[in-house]
């Protein structure tokens, strides 16, 4: 998975760290709430449609809630991320079972007290690591792709907006395009790559851990669920979510 923000060193991770920051400034979340507020309807959509069916209606429904909010957090990163939709909510993509693939390996890598996967010629003969290499490369080559692209579309106007921190003005105000703009055509590709991979790896998944248990928890305290309602229809009401009535939930 390469040098990205977690697995790096802590000179690596410094650095980094100073490259990326600036693109989660309130000003620039501030930009991402559409995307934030487009996923999220789709996922409403889902549910909706399947409330609304007739043996649902009469037999209830059964929800693996982890399962669906990882692929909400999947569709989140890929628009505000890479401007790229995954459409994970309602499909399965190539990539989005190459980071899941991915996302189990390096969980077993974690847990496994012998890293037989360094023993030479590993990666060719043991069926799973082959598999792991094979979701590598997809994730790497679907990456690669966008790096490019996002320099291709690099435009020094929208680098006086980044300046400017005048965010909702940009045609593609997602991170990748915010770092090529910032950085130029020179950014490291690889290392653009690598943090890339770790935001799409390891920044779904905890996300929806977080979703997931939230709803739990509301669902274990009926009271506090229905005071959480009663504020979200008191301040959105049938509105669109907006950065400003965000700030307004307690």
């Amino acid at each position: 998975m390469g040098k990205g923000l977690i697995p790096a060193d802590l000179d690596t991770w410094k650095q980094r760290r100073r490259v990326i920051a600036p693109g989660f400034h309130a000003l620039y979340l501030e930009a991402m709430v559409k995307v934030f507020a487009d996923c999220s309807s789709r996922t409403i959509s889902k549910f909706e449609a399947l409330l609304g069916n007739g043996s649902c209606k009469a037999n209830g429904i059964e929800l693996d809630l982890e399962a669906e909010f990882s692929s909400l957090a999947l569709d989140i990163i890929g628009m505000g991320v890479f401007n790229y939709d995954f459409g994970s909510v309602t499909k399965e993509s190539p990539v989005i079972k190459a980071v899941y693939g991915t996302l189990f390996e390096a969980e077993h890598r974690s847990t496994f007290y012998i890293p037989y996967w360094n023993l030479p010629f590993a990666r060719w003969i043991i069926p799973r690591q082959r598999k792991f290499h094979r979701d590598l490369k997809v994730i790497n080559e679907c990456l690669d792709e966008l790096i490019s692209n996002a320099k291709e579309t690099r435009q020094e106007t929208d680098v006086e907006k980044l300046q400017q921190r005048d965010y909702s003005a940009l045609k593609d105000a997602s991170l990748l395009q915010f770092l090529v703009d910032m950085r130029g055509v020179d950014v490291d590709d690889r290392q653009l790559r690598d943090d890339l991979m770790t935001m799409l790896i390891a920044g779904h998944e905890t996300t929806a851990a977080v979703l997931t248990w939230a709803i739990f928890l509301l669902a274990q305290n009926p009271s506090k669920m229905k005071k959480a309602q009663l504020e979200v229809d008191s301040v959105l009401g049938q509105q669109r979510i907006t950065f400003e009535s965000i700030k307004k939930l307690e």
